[in-house]
């Protein structure tokens, strides 16, 4: 097998959704590819460098079918797609925490964001702190989602002993959209 980024990449998603991140090294990774790890520095510098190529592999694949013509639209169906290869991908919400956003396909997708939330009336000044806000809402919920999958089935939700004959049972994508409205509710604070 030719050795390339890409295929280091792979091998990377791969080994992280099997082992974790905490199994997810250089040389795990070489190991995978039946190489050296030494091999692999000719395409990666280093381990923050693959981070940054799994979170640039993650957003090449949040592309809202809508387009930027309904910002609202754009933002609802980015959040989706965006929630959806989170939890595709094991410990992404590490990954992406210990990744800075600079890389050129994750600044095109906060670029369409701020975009959106330009047209939904944010004003320019409140865009960088909306966008923050959108961003932590969509990690912090898969974060939490993801928790929650590993409750088996048969115990009872931690909420409803809380909240007795008040709680409402929702799917988590009921509960993501239902977070959606009240982040579009309170971004009318920004405009």
């Amino acid at each position: 097998m030719s050795i390339s980024q890409e295929t280091i990449v792979l091998a990377a998603i791969d080994l992280l959704n099997r082992e974790g991140i905490n199994k997810l090294t250089m040389r795990t990774v070489a190991a995978a590819l039946d190489t050296k790890a030494a091999s692999l520095y000719r395409h990666i510098k280093d381990k923050k460098d693959l981070y940054n190529l799994i979170t640039e592999k993650v957003c090449s694949e949040i592309r809202p079918p809508c387009g930027l013509s309904n910002a609202k639209k754009y933002l609802i169906e980015a959040a989706g797609l965006y929630r959806q290869k989170l939890l595709a991908l094991r410990d992404s919400v590490e990954i992406f925490s210990r990744s800075p956003p600079t890389t050129p396909i994750r600044l095109e997708l906060i670029k369409n964001i701020m975009i959106s939330l330009l047209h939904i009336g944010i004003k320019e000044e409140n865009c960088m702190i909306a966008s923050h806000i959108f961003n932590n809402y969509i990690l912090s919920f898969v974060a939490n989602e993801a928790g929650f999958q590993n409750i088996p089935p048969e115990t009872p939700h931690p909420f409803e002993a809380i909240l007795g004959t008040n709680f409402k049972k929702m799917t988590f994508d009921e509960q993501f959209n239902c977070g959606l409205n009240v982040l579009f509710a309170g971004f009318k604070i920004l405009e």
